[in-house]
This record gives structure tokens, sequence and C-alpha cells, in this order.
């Protein structure tokens, strides 16, 4: 534990969240000093700390908090009330099968939950390991204790729309389904988490059904596609057929009417650069023989998650919000495209990005943006 520097002081409010750091060994083998802090601003981890990580065991990751208001210490010298910054190697007794993806990278879920104004967007796999876990708000069963079980005790926000979206037939849902999915799901989170406040209003169906039409086409067009590429993407592609590859991918795009810069042709041009079909975003597009549909459909329910996150930040760039997913693939991909500066200019959502060797490695330069910026 260290970099401690005091900047100011401020009380800390009612209801915000506290980090409590604890040393393994106090220096020079004395007793562990501990740190008690709100406020902090956490930095997000990023695509290589995520691909190193065994999510399904306790986890250690660096971490460093920012702008945090001191609560207790036993660190002489410092007092409650003071702004302070904290960084440490933490070996946590927790696993994080949850990941939060936030603006920068990602966090353990209850890690990326900065304060109670956070909006968390929940996927279908969140949404099951939640109501597994619990029940009124008490853990059930016998799994591992991980991050996400932090959220039983806080009155955290959650957004279950993509759960909504995304249905439970691997297909587009019917106005029916969705309504049934609606209710299902906000009768699931208030049985399990009692204490969260659920973002659903009577406007919520009509939200949703409105999303469902309008992303109907370019889904339909963007699963013809994969359809289409899914043949030659199933076995690894050799370094010297990669821009071969990549021409295909492109050209497929262009016939299905596939903007050559969206996430799905991202993430299939990565499919190809990556040696030995190590991808993250091969994994996310499950490519296989006999690719149906269905199959299809799931990929891009995954990737419209990132596509809504992505319109989040656009629309409402200083509301804090997490997209919480159980999908290593999925949250590989956010965080190795580095998304950054986002914006709307009144017709669409725009970004940058850099991505990072993960997902197209230095062999082939930025060969992969002269690829989506031709064309449509």
């Amino acid at each position: 534990m260290n970099d401690l520097p005091v900047t100011e002081r401020r009380a800390p409010q009612s209801g915000d969240a506290m980090l409590t750091y604890t040393e393994l060994e106090g220096p020079d083998g004395g007793e562990p000093r501990t740190l008690s802090f709100v406020n902090a601003e956490i930095q997000p981890l990023d695509f290589t700390t995520l691909q190193r990580a065994r999510l399904d065991q306790r986890l250690t990751i660096p971490l460093v908090c920012r702008d945090g208001t001191l609560v207790s210490t036993t660190i002489e010298g410092h007092q409650p009330g003071e702004t302070i910054n904290a960084s440490a190697i933490l070996e946590s007794a927790y696993t994080s099968e949850a990941i939060g993806l936030v603006k920068g990278g990602w966090l353990p879920s209850a890690f990326a939950v900065t304060h109670q104004k956070t909006t968390i967007l929940v996927d279908r796999n969140v949404v099951t390991k939640i109501v597994s876990r619990f029940d009124n708000g008490r853990r059930r069963g016998k799994h591992a204790a991980d991050f996400i079980d932090l959220f039983a005790d806080q009155p955290i926000r959650i957004n279950p729309l993509l759960f909504v979206l995304e249905g439970n037939d691997r297909r587009i849902p019917t106005p029916g389904e969705a309504a049934a999915q609606l209710e299902e799901v906000e009768r699931k989170l208030r049985s399990a988490l009692p204490k969260a406040e659920l973002t659903i209003g009577p406007d919520s169906l009509q939200g949703a059904l409105g999303l469902i039409e309008d992303s109907r086409a370019s889904l339909e067009r963007k699963q013809h596609f994969l359809r289409h590429i899914a043949p030659c993407m199933v076995s690894p592609v050799a370094r010297r057929d990669v821009e071969a590859r990549w021409n295909d991918v492109a050209l497929a795009a262009d016939l299905h009417s596939v903007s050559r810069q969206s996430l799905v042709v991202l993430a299939a041009l990565s499919a190809v650069a990556v040696p030995n079909g190590k991808s993250p975003a091969k994994n996310l597009l499950k490519f296989r023989n006999g690719y149906t549909k269905g199959d299809a459909y799931n990929a891009l329910a995954d990737l419209r998650a990132l596509e809504l996150f992505i319109g989040c930040h656009c629309l409402f760039p200083g509301e804090p919000m997490q997209l919480c997913t159980a999908d290593k693939p999925l949250a590989l991909l956010w965080a190795g495209i580095q998304a950054s500066n986002f914006r709307w200019s009144g017709t669409g959502f725009s970004y940058d990005m850099t991505p990072v060797e993960g997902l197209f490695p230095e062999n082939v330069g930025l060969s992969w943006r002269s690829i989506l910026e031709e064309g449509n």
C-alpha cells in the first residue's frame, strides 16, 4: 500500500460505498495497516490484465484509486476527511465471474459501481447469476464468494433492458415475448435483490420495442453477413492469407449492406488477424461448422449490448454506468478497442479507438483501419 498524498478534506456522504484496504504485512514485518475511504475514482483495468485473469479464482489485480475521501486509517499522519490517492496490489477473497465494463476498460463488478448513481446494464448471463445466488438479498447455495455478492446489500441501480432485447429463443423477440421477458426479469430481480432500484417505468416496454424495431433490419443484415463468412472463418487463417481473407470480409459486408465501421466487421477482421484463432473476437462470434441464424443472433446480441453501451456514453457523457457481463470474450473486445472521445453529432454516434495488439497484431499494422474506412 502506498501513494497517499493529501490535497483537501471533505466529509463522506451518507450511503457512500466504503472500500477498506488491509495490508498482508506492515512495514518491516509490523502489524498490517488499514485504510478505509469513500468516493474514490477507481482506475479501470486493461486488456492484458483481463486476458491473464482467472476470473473463476480469487482475483489478484493492481488497484489504483484517485480522489478518495479518507474515513479511517491506522497509517500515521492522515486524518479522516482528507482526499487521498492510493495504489496497491489487491489480493481478494473473491472471484470475479461478473465483469464490470466501464469507460476506459473494466473492473470487478462491485468496484465498477463507484457510487450510488451508477446505472448497471446487466445482460442475461448476469441476471442468471444474480437469480441463482440471491433470495431476498441473502446468498443461497454453495457458490464461491464473488464480487457480485457485494451487490446484495447495496441500493444499486439496475437497468435490465438487455435481458428484454435479447429474448430467450435465439431470435428477435415478438412484442408479446418482450412484454413477458420484462415481467420475468423485473419479478426475478426484485425477489433476488430487494434493495436494488430497477430503472423500469411505464414506458420501458415501449422503449424496448422501439429499440427492437429500430435494430431489426440492421441485425438481419448482419446475420446474413456472419453466415456468409462463417465457412471460411472456422479454421485459423494462415498469415499469408490474412489480406485476402480481410478482402473477403469487406466484400461480404458491402454485399449485405453492413457498415464496414460496425463492431461486427471489426470483430471479423480481428478474428482473421490474430494467429491460431486466439482473438477474443473469434470466440465472441462463435464460428463453427453448420453456423446457424441462431448462432449469429447470439453473437450479435452481445455486440448490440456494446453498441448500446457506447450510445449511452455518447448521449449521457457525465452519467456513470457499467455494463455487467459474464462473457469474457465480450469484455476483452471492449477493453481491447480502447474506445474514447464518445460523441453525438445529432445524426449518429461516433467515437475513437486504438485497438491493442491482442486484437490486431503488430505485423498487420494499421491495415485494418483502411478497410474500415473504405466502402460504405
